[in-house]
């Protein structure tokens, strides 16, 4: 029989490659695929609510032609959410990985503060926008990134695979692959409508939180979890990247949750 096939959706800016030491922890029983980067297709502009997005993956993952277990990462898990309510027969299951889920209050003001520049002070975006995209060509950028906070708890593993697929030679200068302006914009359009979603999962899914996690209160996890009673677990000691800080724990995890899917 063959083996279930996983789909891991990056989070913004990490594109899958970054992920290659975590899916090798699957071998053994599951076939993995993944799309290499989200929002860099014109045919899938990026805008509110990130549906062009989640078209993308839906495409995509037509293309398999089977059943999907996806397996996504912030925003990987809350545009493979979105899809999977919408095309509940793409999936066997979803798990989201500290996905930034907003619902309640807290979304009807953050879709105001959407349309304002003030977006880029409250989100990521602001940061991601103005992240330095080019080295000289002799840069080593395993050094360079580790130095930086985000990447301070990476397994050296996951470093390594981030650099190797996220950084290219162009013109005799290093060049991140995965456009800064693209990624501010992801974070700009954050989905503020998922409560619409209440009730509409159908596949079985999990949300696993980082203990340490630092995107948003554990209160939002809560609060959208309800809407679909989805399962709530928590990665010891895990920050908002622990695919990447604990590929093998993540990865024990996750297969824990899908081994009867």
């Amino acid at each position: 029989m063959t083996n279930p096939l996983i789909n891991l959706v990056h989070a913004n800016g990490f594109p899958a490659g970054s992920y290659i030491t975590f899916l090798a922890e699957f071998d053994s029983h599951y076939r993995t695929v993944a799309h290499d980067q989200f929002g860099h297709n014109v045919m899938y502009p990026i805008h509110s609510n990130w549906q062009h997005l989640v078209t993308e993956l839906i495409e995509f993952i037509k293309k398999q032609d089977e059943k999907v277990i996806c397996v996504g990462h912030s925003f990987g898990g809350v545009i493979s959410f979105i899809a999977a309510c919408q095309h509940p027969e793409l999936f066997r299951g979803l798990v989201m990985l500290d996905p930034p889920v907003v619902t309640g209050a807290f979304s009807h003001l953050l879709s105001f503060i959407k349309r304002t520049p003030y977006i880029d002070k409250l989100s990521p975006a602001g940061k991601a926008k103005t992240r330095q995209n080019q080295w000289p060509e002799n840069t080593n950028l395993v050094e360079y990134f580790s130095q930086k906070t985000l990447f301070k708890n990476f397994d050296p593993r996951c470093l390594q695979d981030y650099v190797h697929s996220g950084a290219t030679m162009r013109n005799k200068h290093l060049e991140l692959t995965f456009s800064p302006a693209v990624e501010a914009d992801i974070f700009r359009h954050l989905p503020t409508n998922l409560a619409q979603y209440k009730n509409k999962l159908k596949v079985p899914a999990k949300l696993i939180y980082g203990e340490k996690t630092n995107i948003f209160p554990i209160k939002h996890f809560v609060r959208f979890a309800k809407l679909n009673d989805i399962e709530l677990m928590t990665l010891p000691n895990g920050g908002h990247m622990f695919p990447l800080e604990q590929p093998e724990n993540t990865a024990n995890m996750v297969k824990q949750i899908i081994k009867d899917w």
